[in-house]
């Protein structure tokens, strides 16, 4: 994303995420992003105590969030 709008979407979904997998969800892909956006949201999978990985090839290339 390129706004901050964008951003904060990418983030929302990453809480959104990491909440269903902490509710027992075997694992979440996001959608793709660029490669600052996917820090982020490997951080906030870290804050929730998950695991997390990127997947796939630019410009596809997403986190996935999954229980550790």
């Amino acid at each position: 994303p390129r706004s901050i709008h964008g951003v904060a979407a990418a983030i929302r979904e990453a809480e959104h995420a990491a909440s269903r997998v902490d509710r027992g969800q075997r694992h979440v892909d996001l959608n793709p992003q660029g490669a600052f956006v996917r820090r982020l949201q490997h951080q906030i999978a870290e804050r929730y105590g998950l695991a997390s990985s990127s997947a796939g090839r630019e410009p596809r290339r997403h986190v996935v969030i999954a229980s550790r």
